[in-house]
């Protein structure tokens, strides 16, 4: 074609603006060649840490298992298509900047509020609290988290430089600490947390909406003549569709059918999530039971995951941002889990009771114990982990499975969105415990920087690994970042590659 569109062309008119997915029409070769393939973070994170299933084929300390050794666990079984694209990292820690008093160590209280804060940030929200003399029970101070460190170093280059994307509904109590610590994964810097967004209009106007032209008053209007955003940009779409390929208006009319129909159920979802208030900084004991629950309003949990999925589908598609936390659940959170089909519930043994309630932060707490001693190279399970616990997990296995097999059906360059993506999947603890050792952690895609089909486990407590050491090298090798160290560690231990992960 000798017409050919500017990768930042989007459809616009009456103050929307709809990045376009990837057409052949978008940049001449040598163009793309410059510019290169895009490099994107999104982090998954779930509350409460996982239940004993998850470590049911993790390797021996110290050593790996891959290709037809590397079996997937019961919980992460909707994995399995692309497994050969998936990596997990056993016995790694987020614990040697924490103490009480004593000498650093795994356990800390409470532990909710500090260890959510700190699973991208890798410091003591409390100990900077401490040094800025503020009172612990409201201070909101932390550090840049990871992924805003790699969204610094693509500004410019998307309209949106990160988004934080959620499912908590009903948060519970927060610890006496900050709701920020049981709500936020993004650090723009010490005193700036990025919450995340539940409400799924909300990022919708987010992906749709332009850098100026936009106006609160301009969405008004046009959502008073209750148009779709596409009736905003027909003419638009109709002058770029004289200008492509045949190949390329199919493309174009399969992706606007697509962000209708996500439009229509993000108007279903809001309808309720609009509902849901903002929690005082600092909730009374026993906390606040605010939010919804599953059907209350007409509420659907399983509908709100879908469609959070689709709009980070779409932010990546269309390369409105290369950056997306996506925080499953509130810290400590008091949602039932009465959204939870069968199938779900019977992979991981548990009868089929529909309505039951699985109260998630109940569950945690009720039957399981993992140790922190060895035996035979694992740590020893003293009581298997409870269904409902189990059914929980895996719910939020399959959700972000689901997710990646969606970026992984687009295709992009010599490879597709998930090989160009590095989803980490984890939690911010280990089990039933609180601990924060050992941390659940799955990696996706990677950008070819990653080994792939493979489980890594490193030491037992004391002597393993840390989390920080994990994303400064996804910050090193993976995002070409000259960082010289990240997080902190109260023995003084400086940074290092984790290499084993390394391709």
């Amino acid at each position: 074609m000798k017409t050919l569109l500017s990768r930042r062309t989007v459809l616009r008119g009456a103050g929307v603006a709809l990045s376009l997915p990837w057409l052949e029409a978008l940049a001449p070769r040598t163009a793309r060649a410059a510019v290169g393939i895009p490099r994107r973070l999104l982090i998954c994170a779930f509350p409460n840490g996982a239940p004993h299933d998850w470590w049911t084929n993790a390797p021996s300390f110290g050593t790996s298992l891959s290709g037809a050794d590397f079996k997937l666990p019961n919980v992460l079984a909707p994995f399995a298509p692309i497994k050969h694209k998936l990596m997990m990292v056993s016995r790694l820690g987020n614990y040697t900047w924490s103490h009480d008093g004593s000498a650093p160590g795994p356990s800390v209280e409470p532990s909710h509020a500090r260890c959510m804060s700190a699973v991208t940030t890798c410091i003591d929200a409390d100990e900077v609290a401490r040094k800025a003399g503020l009172p612990l029970d409201s201070a909101v101070r932390s550090t840049t988290s990871v992924d805003q460190l790699i969204a610094r170093t693509m500004v410019g280059l998307t309209g949106l430089n990160s988004l934080q994307t959620g499912l908590g509904v009903k948060p519970g109590f927060f610890d006496y600490r900050s709701y920020a610590y049981n709500q936020v994964l993004s650090w723009k810097s010490p005193t700036e947390p990025l919450k995340r967004n539940v409400n799924p209009r909300v990022v919708f106007d987010q992906l749709v909406g332009g850098t100026g032209a936009q106006t609160p008053a301009e969405l008004a209007r046009l959502k008073a003549r209750e148009k779709s955003v596409l009736d905003a940009v027909r003419e638009d779409t109709l002058r770029i569709k004289k200008r492509v390929s045949s190949r390329d208006q199919q493309v174009l009319d399969q992706y606007l059918e697509t962000v209708r129909s996500l439009e229509i159920a993000v108007d279903q979802v809001a309808a309720t999530c609009r509902t849901v208030p903002t929690p005082s900084p600092v909730p009374e004991p026993p906390g606040p039971q605010q939010g919804l629950s599953q059907g209350q309003d007409g509420y659907d949990h399983e509908l709100h995951a879908n469609v959070m999925n689709d709009l980070i589908t779409l932010a990546f598609e269309c390369d409105r941002t290369r950056v997306v936390t996506h925080l499953l659940d509130d810290a400590r959170s008091e949602f039932e889990y009465r959204n939870i089909p069968a199938s779900d519930r019977t992979r991981v043994g548990l009868n089929y009771n529909a309505g039951a309630s699985l109260h998630y932060h109940a569950s945690q707490h009720g039957p399981g114990e993992l140790a922190d001693t060895t035996e035979n190279g694992q740590y020893k399970i003293l009581t298997p982990s409870n269904r409902d616990f189990a059914a929980i997990n895996a719910w939020m296995g399959r959700k972000v499975a689901e997710l990646a097999l969606k970026l992984d059906a687009i295709p992009e360059g010599d490879g597709t969105v998930l090989d160009h993506t590095t989803l980490v999947f984890l939690s911010e603890m280990r089990t039933h415990d609180h601990d924060a050792f050992d941390l659940p952690i799955l990696i996706a895609g990677g950008n070819g920087a990653l080994k792939r089909d493979t489980h890594i486990a490193y030491q037992s407590v004391g002597s393993d690994r840390q989390l920080r050491d994990l994303w400064y090298t996804l910050m090193r090798h993976v995002f070409g970042m000259p960082v010289s160290s990240f997080g902190e560690d109260l023995r003084g231990v400086g940074n290092a590659d984790l290499t084993e992960i390394l391709a």
